[in-house]
């Protein structure tokens, strides 16, 4: 299910004598604003979408790489705000237009917000006279409780209350599918850096967020194919794990620094690189696509062509991942350094080769799941990975810490659980069912899913 979020207020004194599409709305007593954000219920803001304002003043535009849009408009009256009808059934809309009544006087205070994913209620009152005031230039869409809901001119969809929730367990299902596989393919190079080196990096997350904004770099600074600023991305991912290992994990073990300290060095790795992606490429969301495809049904299930795309790469590569640790000499290396390091060593396998092996192929892994996030949600920010994090921890810990594919598995599950949960408790609560699953389990299973008991003492 799809939203857009208007909200009106002030703007500044233009010399236009009509609405004009601005990037920014700002408030005075003299100009109105008619702004907000497309975004899917995910969260995924919905980029390269054409808004148009009809009424007292007509104007267009389309959203930004983050689904912001807005118009300022100079005159008092009913305006009516519309997207196409068929971007609103491909993301399943129940209305593809809303429309406001302003008043010229009231530019300072008022403020109303349209859900183009609720119909519109029988007791809805007129937003011009309903609505409290609120602070200028404020456009921030937790001031919703303020204001009524602005009248949506769609109706409520035919079907039956079953036959909706129906679709979307199919959808919330897929969904939990499609990010689970994205969260297994980032949270496989994670297990296997643990496995080798008993290391639970925190700066991981940080190679995911520096892949999807290597690929933005590719594809909107120097207009590269996305297929080619993919490459770039994972190739830029697998050589920042071979500098980090070379010049700080493999002198750090040499000096037999434990792997408590060495988590410490990843914590302070993680917040300077955070700082740094925002220092150069700012807070908002980085569009590696800038359009938003046209959605398609599957059977009961309502997709596009990127998500498909994002599913079907990360299912071929955790099978390549997979092939190698269990078909290639290196691969039963990985695995023996795993089990055994001490003994794999004194069996001849080279351990430090090995593991820059791991290194540079986890933070290709994650790179390249930064791209497929930041496709599949239609953009990355500078703290993308910091978000996923505790989720990529969840899955690996629930899969079982070091197993070759048991991050896989957890992370199908917390996925699945997440996206699924969000049918009965509101989305924004999603991941704490995932965690809450990840505590019963291993209250049961305390090694996790395909983890193996271990004797201390």
């Amino acid at each position: 299910m799809s939203m857009a979020i208007l909200g009106l207020s002030s703007t500044v004194t233009l010399p236009a004598t009509a609405a004009q599409a601005v990037q920014v709305c700002n408030p005075t007593a003299s100009n109105g604003c008619v702004n907000g954000i497309l975004q899917d219920e995910s969260q995924r803001a919905l980029s390269g979408i054409t808004v148009t304002l009809s009424g007292a003043e007509s104007a267009s535009t389309t959203t930004d790489a983050s689904g912001k849009w807005a118009f300022s408009v100079l005159k008092d009256g009913s305006y009516t705000v519309s997207i196409d009808a068929s971007v609103a059934a491909s993301h399943q809309l129940k209305a593809d237009k809303a429309t406001v009544e302003i008043k010229k006087g009231d530019f300072s205070k008022s403020r109303q917000v349209v859900r183009f994913d609720e119909a519109q209620s029988s007791d809805q009152s007129s937003p011009s006279s309903s609505a409290s005031s609120s602070s200028s230039g404020s456009d921030s869409a937790s001031d919703s409780t303020s204001g009524s809901k602005a009248s949506s001119s769609a109706n409520a969809d035919d079907d039956s209350p079953w036959a909706d929730f129906s679709a979307r367990v199919w959808d919330q299902l897929f969904s939990g599918i499609v990010f689970g596989l994205l969260l297994g393919l980032m949270s496989m190079g994670m297990n296997l850096v643990y496995g080798t080196t008993k290391l639970s990096s925190f700066s991981h997350g940080e190679q995911v967020t520096l892949g999807g904004l290597m690929a933005y770099v590719g594809t909107q600074v120097l207009h590269w194919p996305l297929i080619v600023s993919a490459i770039f991305a994972v190739v830029i991912g697998g050589i920042t794990g071979w500098i980090q290992n070379d010049l700080v994990w493999s002198p750090l073990r040499k000096k037999h620094v434990g792997a408590m300290q060495q988590m410490i060095v990843t914590i302070g790795l993680s917040m300077t690189l955070q700082y740094l992606f925002q220092f150069f490429f700012g807070a908002d969301v980085k569009g590696i696509t800038l359009d938003v495809p046209q959605g398609y049904q599957i059977g009961p299930i309502t997709t596009d062509t990127p998500t498909l795309i994002s599913a079907g790469v990360a299912i071929l590569v955790i099978v390549g991942v997979t092939l190698f640790l269990y078909r290639t000499r290196l691969g039963r290396a990985t695995r023996a350094i795993s089990d055994n390091s001490a003994l794999a060593a004194a069996s001849g396998i080279n351990v430090e080769e090995v593991v820059r092996v791991v290194w540079i192929l986890s933070t290709s892994l994650a790179a390249l799941s930064g791209v497929l996030i930041g496709i599949y949600f239609n953009g990355i920010t500078w703290n993308t990975g910091a978000l996923l994090l505790l989720l990529m921890f969840s899955a690996v810990t629930l899969g079982g810490l070091g197993t070759p594919n048991g991050a896989l598995v957890g992370s199908l599950v917390i996925g699945i659980v997440a996206d699924m949960s969000s049918l009965l408790i509101p989305n924004d609560m999603r991941y704490a069912s995932a965690l809450a699953i990840l505590i019963i389990v291993l209250l049961i299973r305390p090694q996790g899913i395909f983890g193996k008991l271990q004797r201390i003492g």
